[in-house]
């Protein structure tokens, strides 16, 4: 009758007895090491082994295509960091033209500004020049009569 679970201990002991009884103690003691102490449904078959081996080789072509789909993503972010580098260079250059074309309409700008308010300035004098000599000349206007009326008054 099968053993319906695992060996205990006392059975084989009991077993260890039984064969010394028969093979003799060396024999019995080589042929109980020999034994494995586990139930021997725990044990794997060959079956078991390459089952296992096929799942193994499942295994290993999914780590190959992961590792596959990984380079490929390595490849397509140096991809992507090239084009964005090469963007950030673009937008400098365009930055720095820019810069230098909004610099050199300021430049003429401030020319144009200059060159006004230099008119400007000549102008302003002009009419300063105009408005003494009228100031010169009224004050003249004035002064003749009113000398002449001191004149006339002190020579009577």
């Amino acid at each position: 009758m099968p053993a319906s679970g695992p060996v205990s201990e006392s059975q084989r002991l009991a077993l260890l007895n039984r064969l010394c009884e028969v093979l003799g103690e060396e024999e019995a003691r080589v042929l109980m090491e020999s034994l494995p102490p586990v139930n021997w449904h725990d044990l794997a078959t060959k079956d078991d082994v390459f089952l296992l081996k096929d799942d193994l080789k499942t295994i290993n072509k999914a780590i190959e295509a992961n590792k596959t789909a990984i380079e490929a993503n390595k490849t397509a972010i140096e991809a992507n960091k090239t084009a964005i580098e090469a963007s950030e260079q673009r937008l400098r250059v365009e930055m720095h033209a820019a810069f230098a074309n909004f610099r050199a309409e300021m430049s003429a700008e401030f020319k144009t500004l200059r060159a006004e308010n230099k008119e400007h300035r000549g102008e302003v004098a002009l009419q300063f020049a105009k408005q003494t000599r009228m100031m010169v000349f009224t004050m003249l206007g004035l002064t003749v009569p009113i000398l002449g009326a001191i004149l006339g008054v002190g020579l009577t």
